[in-house]
């Protein structure tokens, strides 16, 4: 909580004079071990870059497990939400070692909701199912431009049906069900739990979101100040979020399309956050975890200052299986 309240008040105090940070002093704020990695250009947001994204991911092997002998995994395709929609391909880890039934947890892969797919986070799908003893059931769900919100949602959701109906085989506990994802994933997550609360669907019991986009204002301090810097940087927010919505949408952006943008936080499940300090979407995410504390939802709030957007030391992912642990089981 204080640290929430550290930024907020830099955010009153800084507006009027809010200017894109330089290059030379984006870097006094970076951590040591961030400072000695090799940051290429920065990179413009349009097809070509999504193009090569997406052949990168086709080209990435799926890596090498290094803990396979602890975890079981299954690839499957399932039915999609609606009628039309595609089957989505999911895949499943189960702790080997379990004794009766885990948790379920359905997680997201980052990727800007552009890019990004199965191999994405597979190694962290498994160490986490096997440090968090839950099922990890990771989505590939459809990405824009070609599939705009609610596609990707939908595909989530029709997975955490999925995963709840198939309880017995895999051996889940039903009464532990959260979600969870990294950037562009952690807002897919988060709009999962509005939707499933909107409908009366499965009581989600935790929400983990790591670096999540969780609303849309560019006027933060945290967005204006990294405009211009190598990775993600503020100047893409709008564009990253008219590939998800579609034009049509972005004009008129439905309350659950990110998790920030809902006035009604009511019936929320305990929530798991973890920012970025150099971050631009670090102010939303900071913004979203206040709100959610002031209405009275369990909150833990990570916050790790000097390190850019997708980059946290290793502690990070050991908090992350802790949480998951901690929020699912409690």
């Amino acid at each position: 909580m204080a640290c929430t309240a550290v930024f907020a008040q830099q955010t009153k105090k800084q507006k009027n004079t809010l200017r894109p940070l330089t290059a030379a002093e984006v870097s006094t704020r970076l951590s040591p071990e961030i400072k000695l990695l090799a940051f290429g250009p920065v990179s413009k947001l349009d097809s070509a870059f999504i193009a090569n994204a997406r052949k990168a991911d086709k080209a990435r092997p799926t890596p090498k497990l290094k803990n396979a002998d602890s975890v079981e995994i299954s690839d499957l395709n399932i039915p999609g939400l609606e009628k039309g929609d595609p089957l989505v391909p999911i895949r499943v880890y189960r702790p080997k070692y379990a004794n009766g039934n885990v948790p379920l947890l359905v997680w997201f892969h980052g990727g800007g909701f552009i890019a990004g797919n199965l191999t994405s986070d597979h190694q962290a799908c498994a160490t986490m199912s096997i440090r968090s003893q839950v099922v990890v059931i990771s989505v590939d769900y459809r990405l824009a431009p070609e599939h705009v919100f609610p596609a990707g949602v939908n595909d989530g959701y029709s997975t955490l049906l999925w995963g709840i109906s198939n309880a017995k085989t895999y051996g889940i506990d039903t009464a532990k069900v959260g979600v969870g994802g990294g950037s562009a994933g952690a807002a897919i997550a988060g709009s999962i739990v509005l939707k499933a609360r909107a409908e009366k669907g499965p009581k989600i019991k935790a929400q983990l979101l790591v670096f999540p986009p969780a609303d849309m204002d560019t006027t933060h301090v945290s967005v204006v100040e990294l405009w211009n810097i190598p990775g993600v940087k503020g100047a893409d927010m709008t564009r990253y979020l008219k590939y998800y919505l579609g034009e049509k949408q972005y004009k008129n952006v439905p309350e659950h399309a990110l998790p920030g943008l809902t006035k009604n936080l009511k019936g929320l499940p305990p929530t798991y956050i973890l920012t970025c300090g150099v971050d631009p979407l670090r102010d939303g995410a900071l913004l979203y975890a206040q709100r959610l504390i002031d209405a009275g939802i369990f909150t833990e709030l990570h916050n790790y200052a000097g390190y850019p957007h997708g980059f946290v030391p290793e502690r990070a992912n050991t908090e992350l299986y802790y949480m998951a642990k901690k929020l699912l089981n409690q």
